[in-house]
């Protein structure tokens, strides 16, 4: 004898029900993870560092170069690099502080490097002309030095972003450094940084 297997009707609806159950059931979202805001940077920098404007900046002047606008790329290369400039000066300026309140050492002389530093952004913002100035120290090692002394007092966050502020003040001499190249071959460096 052949038995033949027969569900029970609730047994088919079932699965219909709980795929319209599902279909329908709101579900919350899950939460996004950060990214970069979309779209052109605001002209008006943050009032402290913050890696994202920068990498912002950077990430238009290579999206304007690469669609041939030169003069919107020039202007994002600016916006970035003296953002970038403002904020070591600033933040050499915190080093010398930090140092004069911890008693780890007198700050005078690194406040003497940032006041050097203002004065050559100073003169080269008067003259209306970019490049580079002799200093005769490097700023991404002073900002690297306040890093490590961050990371001592275990300050990780802060140490990481003065990291980045040093490697991004690195990129933007690279940049300056490429540009005087670019004239010296007789080449265009207009939006190239």
């Amino acid at each position: 004898m052949v038995r033949i297997f027969r569900p029970h009707p609730l047994l088919l609806i079932l699965p219909l029900v709980l795929s319209i159950a599902a279909c329908s059931t709101s579900q919350p979202t899950p939460p996004a993870a950060p990214k970069a805001p979309e779209g052109p940077v605001s002209d008006t920098p943050p009032a402290n560092w913050e890696p994202v404007f920068w990498d912002r900046a950077m990430r238009d002047a290579q999206a304007a170069r690469a669609s041939g606008d030169r003069a919107a790329a020039e202007r994002a290369c600016a916006r970035g690099i003296l953002y970038v400039q403002a904020q070591t000066i600033k933040m050499l300026y915190s080093y010398a502080d930090m140092l004069d309140v911890q008693n780890l050492g007198s700050g005078v002389p690194v406040r003497t490097k940032a006041q050097k530093l203002e004065q050559a952004r100073d003169a080269q913002a008067q003259a209306r002309t970019s490049g580079n100035t002799y200093l005769a120290f490097d700023p991404s090692a002073e900002l690297r030095s306040y890093a490590e002394l961050l990371g001592g007092m275990k300050r990780n966050t802060d140490a990481l972003s003065v990291e980045a502020l040093a490697s991004a003040y690195r990129y933007a001499q690279d940049a300056n450094l490429r540009r005087t190249q670019l004239q010296r071959d007789g080449k265009d460096s207009y939006g190239e940084c």
